[in-house]
């Protein structure tokens, strides 16, 4: 599956939110020596009263360090990710791109591919200078690493949220063809559904990642185990697809 690009990046964002929801588990559970203090009081091996802070769970895991890791790696990655957003954008302004296909879904997608470039233009610099490429003097003079990385996110939100618009627009065009009896075969009627809920869902999950890291300060009570627990369900979609293609 990690052989392809689009497997590897559904891999490592799984397991990169994967963590990040161990992580806050890791946190808020009874630390192992309470676990074994406890299991030993119910076997009479220990007096009842466990010592003091042995059932406190631990402040901080080890596994913040290692999602940051993958999360880092994932970033990285990205930085040729304008290239494909440019064969996108040029197939979207020619006339291939836009005749025979709903206006609608068509403007959307042109949003969606210019907010994304912006996106990824304004990481990639981010990125670049916390690895000393870009000097840092670029980045701060013109607001710092944080307003770069809020106002990169920002685009990464409104490409989120045009989803929700192409998915409106969708769903009337396919009321419309099975109403003139051109859905296609039960089969095909069901897999268009299933893709339909499932990029509903991963859009619904993202939403609230996208509007987090859109803001200074972040969402009140966004917390690591909501953001893994979002960004999990988000793409799990991917994951599912790309693992799927393995088999062909």
């Amino acid at each position: 599956m990690i052989k392809t690009t689009a497997g590897l990046g559904a891999a490592l964002s799984t397991l990169n939110y994967l963590l990040y929801l161990a992580a806050d588990l890791h946190t808020r559970s009874p630390s192992r020596a309470a676990v074994i203090a406890y299991i030993s009081r119910l076997v009479g091996r220990v007096p009842s009263k466990l010592a003091s802070g042995a059932a406190s769970a631990p402040k901080t895991s080890p596994l913040v360090p290692l999602a940051s890791l993958v999360s880092d790696t994932r970033t990285t990655l990205r930085l040729t990710g304008l290239l494909p957003l440019y064969l996108w954008l040029k197939t979207l302004l020619s006339k291939k791109g836009s005749q025979g296909g709903d206006p609608v879904i068509h403007g959307v997608a042109l949003v969606q591919c210019l907010a994304y470039i912006g996106y990824q233009i304004a990481e990639n610099i981010y990125h670049l200078a916390g690895k000393g490429v870009v000097p840092q003097s670029f980045i701060a003079k013109r607001g710092g690493t944080m307003k770069w990385v809020v106002w990169s996110c920002r685009g990464w939100f409104v490409g989120v949220a045009a989803d929700f618009v192409r998915l409106w627009r969708e769903a009337v065009l396919i009321k419309e063809k099975r109403a003139r009896g051109e859905g296609g075969s039960q089969e095909e009627q069901e897999a268009i559904d299933r893709k339909w809920w499932d990029d509903f869902i991963s859009a619904a999950f993202w939403l609230p990642l996208a509007i987090h890291y859109s803001l200074e300060g972040g969402l009140k009570g966004m917390n690591t185990g909501i953001v893994g627990f979002c960004g999990t369900m988000a793409g799990l979609s991917g994951l599912r697809s790309a693992w799927a293609a393995t088999a062909n």
